[in-house]
Parts: C-alpha cells; sequence; structure tokens
C-alpha cells in the first residue's frame, strides 16, 4: 500500500515542481543570454525599500494588535462570542477588489470617512493589509491561548499575578510558538500583495509584484521584469524556514473553541481596556463589510454579462480548488518537511514571477482562449494549494494509529481503506480545504490581471472593469454578490471543519 501513496506522492510533487520550473527556466535563460545582469538600475531599489517598509510596518501592526484583541476576547465572555469569532474571518474570505471598493467607500474621497486617513500611498496599503491580517491573528492567537491550561491561569489568580506577570508566565508561553510562524506568514502575505498595492499605490508606493506586472504587461520591458523577478525570489528564499515553520500549525483551519474555561476575575481598568479592543477589533472590519453591502445590496443586479462573469467564476474556481485538491492530498499524506515546502510554492515564488517566466516562454504562440484559462486554472490552483494542504494536514493527523490496527485487522487496503477507515475521518476537512481552496480561486484577480482576460470575464475582474469605468453601483453590486458568495462558503467551510473537532 505504501508503494502507490509514494507514486503519487511523487506525481504531485513533479507537477508542482515542474510549474515552478517553467516559470524559472525562461528567466534563466534570457539571464544567460543577454549575458548576465548587473542590477544597475537604481530604480528596483526604492521599489525594494518600499516593499519591505509597507511589510514590516503591516507585520508589526497587525501581530500586536491581533494579539491584544486576542487577549481581550479569550478573558471575556459575552453574547454571540462564536458569531464576532466567526465574523472575524471574512476578511479572509473577503476578494482584494471586494476589500478595495469597501476601503474606498469608507475612507476615499467621497467616503463616509474621508480625510480620515490618506487612502491612496503607503497608509493606504497598510491599512488593507492590517484590514485584512489582524482577524487572521486574532484567531491564530485566540486558539493558542484557549489552549493553555487551566491550571496556569488558576495558579496565576491564586498567586494573584498582576497583568504583565500573568502574561510573561502564562500566556505567552502558549503564545511563544505561534506568534514567528503568523508574522512570517503575515509578511511574505505583504511582501507579495498586488491587487491591493495596484489599487492603493502610485509612482511611489508600488511593490515587486506590481512593478512586474507594469515592466512585463504595459511597458514590455522583459530586463527589467527579470531583474524584479529574481530580487523578488531572493527575498523569498530568504524567509523558507520561517514560512515553513509557520504552516506547521495549521494556521487556516483551527476550529476556534468558545466553551467553558477558567477566567480570572479582572479590574475594571482591565475590563475596560478589553472591551475597547474588542470594539477596535471590530470598527475595524464590520465597518468596511456593511459599506460592501449597504451600497451593494440595493445594486445587485443579473445581467448576462454578470451570469457569464459567475459561471466563469465558478468554473475556473472549481477546476483550480479540484487540481489543488487533487495535488493536496498526497501532499499532506506525506506530512514531509519536502512535501510542506513545495506546497508552498506560490508563496515562496509569487506568482508574478512565476506568470513573468510562462510569459516569455509563450509569447510566440497565438492568443488563444483555452491557454488563457488553463494559465488562470493552474496559477490558481497553486495559489490555494497552501489553504488546501493546511486543511488536509489537520485531518490525516486524526487518523491514529488505532485506525491503523482497525484496517490491518479487517484486512483493508487500498479503496477500501480509503472508503471506510480514511474518508470518514477526513470528510470534514476534505469539505473544508476544498471550499477555501474554491474561495481563493473564486475571489482572485491577480492570475487573469497577469495574463489578460482574452475575452475571459469573471465576476473580480467584472467589478474592476465597473470601478474602471465609474460605474460606481453597477461595482458595488457586482462586489456584493461576490462577498456573499465567498463569505457564505468560508462560514461553511468553518463549520464543515469543525464537525470532528473533538473539544
Amino acid at each position: 500500500m505504501a508503494k502507490p501513496h509514494k507514486l503519487a506522492k511523487a506525481l504531485a510533487q513533479c507537477v508542482v515542481l515542474c510549474a515552478l520550473l517553467l516559470g524559472v527556466a525562461p528567466l534563466l535563460q534570457f539571464l544567460m543570454r543577454e549575458g548576465g545582469t548587473s542590477f544597475n538600475d537604481h530604480g528596483i531599489w526604492p521599489v525594494v525599500a518600499f516593499t519591505l517598509k509597507q511589510a514590516l510596518l503591516s507585520t508589526f501592526v497587525s501581530i500586536v494588535l491581533g494579539m491584544a484583541v486576542a487577549r481581550a476576547l479569550s478573558r471575556q465572555n459575552f453574547t454571540g462570542q462564536r458569531w464576532f469569532l466567526q465574523l472575524l474571518a471574512l476578511p479572509m474570505a473577503m476578494p482584494a477588489i471586494v476589500a478595495v471598493l469597501g476601503l474606498v467607500t469608507l475612507y476615499g474621497n467621497s467616503g463616509i470617512l474621508a480625510g480620515v486617513i490618506p487612502l491612496y500611498g503607503f497608509w493606504g496599503i497598510v491599512l488593507a493589509h492590517v484590514f485584512f491580517n489582524v482577524p487572521m491573528c486574532a484567531r491564530l492567537f485566540f486558539q493558542a491561548v484557549r489552549n493553555a491550561p487551566d491550571e496556569g491561569f488558576k495558579l496565576a489568580a491564586q498567586l494573584r499575578f498582576s497583568e504583565v506577570a500573568q502574561f510573561t508566565h502564562v500566556e505567552w508561553p502558549a503564545l511563544r510558538p505561534v506568534v514567528p510562524r503568523a508574522a512570517a506568514l503575515v509578511f511574505l502575505l505583504c511582501a507579495a500583495s498586488f491587487v491591493i498595492a495596484l489599487s492603493f499605490g502610485g509612482a511611489s508606493a508600488t511593490t515587486l509584484e506590481v512593478a512586474i506586472y507594469q515592466s512585463l504587461r504595459m511597458d514590455l520591458d522583459i530586463p527589467r521584469a527579470l531583474q524584479l523577478s529574481l530580487v523578488q525570489v531572493g527575498l523569498s528564499l530568504g524567509l523558507i524556514s520561517l514560512v515553513l515553520h509557520a504552516f506547521e500549525t495549521d494556521a487556516f483551519t483551527l476550529s476556534l473553541r468558545v466553551g467553558q474555561k477558567f477566567r480570572a476575575r479582572s479590574s475594571g481598568l482591565a475590563k475596560a481596556l478589553d472591551v475597547g479592543l474588542i470594539c477596535v477589533a471590530g470598527l475595524l472590519v464590520f465597518p468596511v463589510l456593511v459599506a460592501v453591502f449597504a451600497a451593494g445590496v440595493p445594486a445587485l443586479h443579473f445581467t448576462a454579462l454578470t451570469g457569464q462573469a459567475l459561471a466563469t467564476s465558478l468554473g475556473l474556481g472549481l477546476g483550480s480548488a479540484l487540481l489543488a485538491m487533487v495535488l493536496a492530498l498526497p501532499l499532506a499524506r506525506a506530512g514531509d518537511q519536502a512535501s510542506h515546502l513545495i506546497s508552498l510554492a506560490a508563496i515562496i515564488l509569487p506568482p508574478a514571477v512565476m506568470a513573468t517566466g510562462w510569459f516569455i516562454l509563450l509569447r510566440g504562440l497565438p492568443d488563444s482562449l483555452w491557454l488563457t484559462a488553463g494559465l488562470i486554472l493552474a496559477l490558481n490552483s497553486l495559489m490555494a494549494l497552501p489553504y488546501a494542504v493546511a486543511s488536509l494536514t489537520s485531518g490525516f493527523q486524526r487518523i491514529t494509529p488505532v485506525h491503523d490496527r482497525l484496517a490491518q485487522q479487517l484486512g483493508l487496503k487500498g479503496w477500501a481503506r480509503w472508503r471506510v477507515v480514511e474518508f470518514p475521518v477526513l470528510r470534514p476537512q476534505l469539505a473544508q480545504g476544498f471550499l477555501m481552496a474554491l474561495v481563493n480561486s473564486m475571489g482572485d484577480l491577480t492570475a487573469i490581471t497577469l495574463f489578460g482576460t482574452r475575452g475571459l470575464v469573471t465576476l473580480p475582474s467584472l467589478q474592476q472593469a465597473e470601478m474602471g469605468h465609474y460605474r460606481g453601483a453597477d461595482a458595488a453590486g457586482t462586489a456584493a454578490l461576490l462577498l456573499l458568495l465567498c463569505g457564505g462558503l468560508t462560514l461553511l467551510a468553518h463549520y464543515a471543519g469543525e464537525q470532528h473537532d473533538p473539544a
């Protein structure tokens, strides 16, 4: 039985590595043909500096605020806490282009809170990244604190520890393994930002991903795109070890346990601070959601173009999610370091870099709708692969030696073992991984922007076109439809993942 598993793992690893090779090889070939690159283009280094600056600040704010909110949520118990935590998952499901519209509605020049923060430029990019990453960090850190032993909190209460002492001796040991992993993950996501930087950036506020896109698709400056790609790869490879640690814990599928747990009595000041922090988290996330729904629901429209975009999004999303799950299953089953590293292909080698190589490789071929669709599907499946592997890894961890002994005693092998022993255990994680991959693919604008539409219209690209043509009401309606679909699928995915949770 081990041979089919090893063969499936080898095939999955080979497919992903071939995709990476096809992205990198044309860049290296071009580099050798041009006699190398001297990196004398001084315009590259301000882009690198801006990318690092916004990623570092976004990571710092997300980690600190996420930790403070998580501690506040763990110390207080209120009606609707579970729903609050589930709603904090919606930014993770919200397509970037939908969040852009929500932030513009609130903080743009004609927004409700116009002038509160300069939306276009450095601070707008940081705000958008904080909007996405604080809820994710809060959920991760909340689970870490909830998993800390009750005995530590009880002993701290008996010894009358101060807030600082309780954090140092009880909560920090539970948070310490999670914080560097979360920080590495957030930093990489911010450094590889594309849609947000494309929407809120400018000449002096450009990330590497956007600069690669501009060099390749607008200026046709392949040498500059190559130089930027190599710098991006170097930065990503420098963080490989941190990324591996970041995904040792199931960062995307941790269930949220909000059951009874010992809580020491808080002083009035501490309770007020906790309530304030929870309100800050709510004010960071919910106004954007409300803005999208308030502007979009009355403007919902179902034209022929909307139907075409919906069908295309579903088709590409389902295909990408299915391919991601096929690749993720043997990689998650193996559970080794090489498989985890390969599953992070689209983070270590960001999409703009792969798209650059694929573009150079295929630029001699005539434009084709099917070729474009295939490239979008392939890139989306690689971008969804980390979510799928993370979900399935937690599922395979539930298959214990007891299951193995039972299968051996019953003589179950191959398909029979999968159907009787493994599938019932993995079913929630299979559903969750597929739904999260589907959400990631349906809401993605990166792939279709990098490769061009060639007649393909998805809901994100339709919304972007409507925004570009100043059809604000139509764009709001499309954004609301997209958020309803992705948000509903995300909540369903979290529900599926909690079905076999032992808590």
